[in-house]
């Protein structure tokens, strides 16, 4: 196999960094400061004051049941309550989440920022994007550094192996970490990292 020969450590890691999928968004078409809005929801809490159920008012003065994300929960979830609770029980939602809305007034994306201030979609399904984009390319970035460091300690340089020999070695890291304490164990190092531990649906 061929060796990244001649070539500094920094470039042939950055090959093997996670990217963003070539169908995501970019920065430029992200939406503007002025058009985002506060996610405007009531919850209920628990003795600790962590949220336990969420609540919108209707334009009739009546509370319907919402998830974190300010829509609508029905009957057939498992987390639907049959009694509405008294406004006096509900405290206003202290989220960090932003939404813009459309014609209606009705959250259509869900935005947050990062502790570098860039906006990071979380309501996406596609899993090369967004939030869980973010957790993988933050524990790849992980594995490397790890990576380098063995390659270091045995006065190695990275163009001595090949990207496959590179990449089996990164995997390893990866595979390493998350076996140690799961998945959610990563998903909340990353997201603390991240400036992002408070979201809800960790």
């Amino acid at each position: 196999m061929k060796k990244n020969k001649n070539r500094n450590e920094l470039s042939i890691f950055e090959e093997l960094r996670l990217k963003p999928s070539t169908n995501a968004r970019s920065p430029e078409h992200y939406p503007r400061e002025y058009s985002l809005h506060k996610l405007n929801v009531l919850c209920k809490v628990d003795k600790k004051n962590n949220p336990i159920s969420w609540w919108k008012k209707r334009p009739n003065g009546e509370f319907m049941q919402v998830n974190e994300f300010g829509e609508m929960i029905f009957s057939s979830d498992k987390r639907y309550e049959k009694t509405i609770p008294k406004s006096k029980n509900l405290k206003k939602n202290k989220s960090k989440i932003l939404v813009t809305v459309n014609k209606y007034n009705m959250p259509v994306t869900y935005w947050v920022k990062d502790n570098e201030g860039d906006l990071i979609q979380v309501n996406l399904k596609e899993e090369d994007v967004g939030v869980e984009m973010k957790i993988k390319s933050w524990l790849r970035d992980k594995a490397i550094g790890a990576v380098s460091l063995e390659i270091s300690s045995m006065k190695k340089k990275a163009y001595e192996y090949s990207k496959d020999e590179l990449m089996r070695m990164i995997e390893a890291e990866e595979n390493k970490a998350i076996k140690k304490g799961g998945w959610k164990a990563v998903r909340i190092a990353a997201l603390s990292t991240l400036g992002l531990g408070w979201l809800p649906f960790i």
